[in-house]
């Protein structure tokens, strides 16, 4: 009776292990099916192992409890891409959450037990303690789906997830800290009521944290991509306005263009040839440079003669194949961010380097009529910065997320984009859905 009793305390981790899942779907390193059985397997042997240790074992479940977590946790981290940060993040609320169960079974078992004490062994209560995760897990599994894993998927930040572990931590040391050794105590003066009400503060004290923590995460992100729609409207603005300059010195030109057909017809007529030839070479070194035409495609073709112009001020070489689409699955603000983040990477990379070995290749051209490839290589000093096989900004007042961004955009379009580098060159090549 008492390993059955155990058994069904430890079953509560089942729901803790589904409910760790649900917001790291897009984060799974194995198919479904896989990891189904994968976690099926360790998480049976888990439950298991707890359970014989705790009823061969003079130790509370608590205390067992501990190492298997720690077991759980490293085997979480393993069927995950996500960082160790992210992982920790979710894992640690989902266990402060389930401790709220736990505690409260506590409370009911004081009411039917009031001589016993919490290392007592009754089937009823872990019964009780089962159900009550299983409601967590269904109330809180639409949470989790809707807006956490919005969170985890849009927010990959190490630093931003590592600054909320304390939070859950000390929710799950608080309740271990309250739990009553002896149930007699409870009834001591309102004790008991302190009790409940301390667990039902402390659980609106959570949500309420993490509520807020969601909400300044996502206007976070919502003005990092106004932002981006800014410095793309910025761009796009300086090339109008060179338009417009083009338009009207070429009305200007078209206006005088008549006085220079009279004077070139009246050098010929008189055979001064020397002074044509020279008149002719001022004219033409008078024309303004027309805007170069990378694409049909407004938009990308105003960015791309942006960054050509930063780029021909820092006298970086260019060498760039344009085979753009008429049409593609990707929007030209989403496509726009994706490629002036690229640009802006080189741009800076190429500043690294005396202006003699500034260089950037770009290749933009759609494959089999369903992929488009972009294909970057640009000179750079060489020295980069990397956190678990992440690039990190290395220019100053660097935000650090282009590359996140670039990588984001790619595979919600089912794409994906790879980054490397040499000891003088960076790599990126990205594909996207045509």
């Amino acid at each position: 009776m008492i390993f059955i009793s155990e058994l069904i305390q430890f079953l509560v981790l089942i729901p803790a292990a589904v409910l760790c899942l649900i917001p790291m779907q897009n984060q799974l390193v194995l198919p479904v099916r896989k990891l189904v059985f994968t976690t099926g397997f360790f998480l049976l042997l888990s439950i298991l192992t707890g359970a014989i240790l705790a009823t061969a074992l003079p130790v509370s479940a608590n205390t067992v409890m501990i190492p298997v977590i720690l077991f759980l946790f490293i085997c979480y981290d393993h069927v995950l891409k996500s960082h160790i940060c992210v992982n920790a993040g979710i894992f640690l609320l989902v266990m402060a959450l389930m401790s709220f169960p736990s505690n409260l079974s506590i409370a009911i078992d004081c009411q039917f037990h009031p001589d016993e004490n919490v290392y007592s062994h009754c089937i009823l209560i872990n019964v009780i303690q089962l159900a009550l995760s299983i409601l967590f897990l269904v109330f809180f599994s639409w949470f989790f789906s809707r807006f956490l894993k919005k969170l985890v998927d849009l927010i990959s930040s190490p630093r931003i997830w590592g600054i909320s572990l304390p939070v859950p931590l000390i929710f799950i040391l608080l309740n271990i800290l309250m739990q009553p050794r002896e149930y007699s105590t409870m009834f001591v003066n309102r004790v008991y009521e302190m009790y409940l009400w301390y667990l039902l503060l402390a659980f609106c004290l959570l949500i309420i944290i993490y509520a807020i923590f969601y909400l300044m995460a996502t206007e976070l992100l919502h003005s990092a991509e106004d932002r981006e729609r800014i410095r793309f409207f910025e761009m796009q603005e300086s090339q109008y306005l060179a338009q417009q300059r083009y338009i009207a010195d070429s009305s200007r030109q078209r206006h005088d263009f008549r006085q220079h057909l009279l004077s070139i017809a009246q050098m010929v007529q008189n055979r001064s040839f020397d002074e044509l030839s020279l008149y002719l070479s001022e004219y033409l070194d008078s024309q303004p440079d027309t805007q170069t035409i990378f694409c049909q495609n407004v938009p990308v073709n105003a960015l791309l003669n942006y960054y050509a112009f930063k780029m021909d001020q820092d006298q970086i070489r260019r060498n760039w194949r344009i085979s753009l689409p008429d049409k593609l699955q990707i929007t030209d603000t989403e496509f726009c961010s994706l490629l002036g983040n690229l640009l802006e990477n080189v741009w800076h990379g190429c500043q690294t380097l005396p202006a003699a070995e500034r260089y950037h290749n770009l290749t933009i051209c759609p494959e089999h009529d369903s992929f488009l490839y972009l294909v970057s290589a640009n000179s750079f000093d060489g020295d980069v910065k990397q956190k678990n096989h992440v690039y990190l900004s290395t220019h100053k007042n660097g935000s650090g997320i282009g590359l996140s961004s670039i990588t984001t955009i790619a595979e919600k379009y089912h794409g994906m984009a790879q980054f490397s580098h040499t000891d003088k060159e960076f790599l990126i090549n990205i594909v996207i859905v045509k």
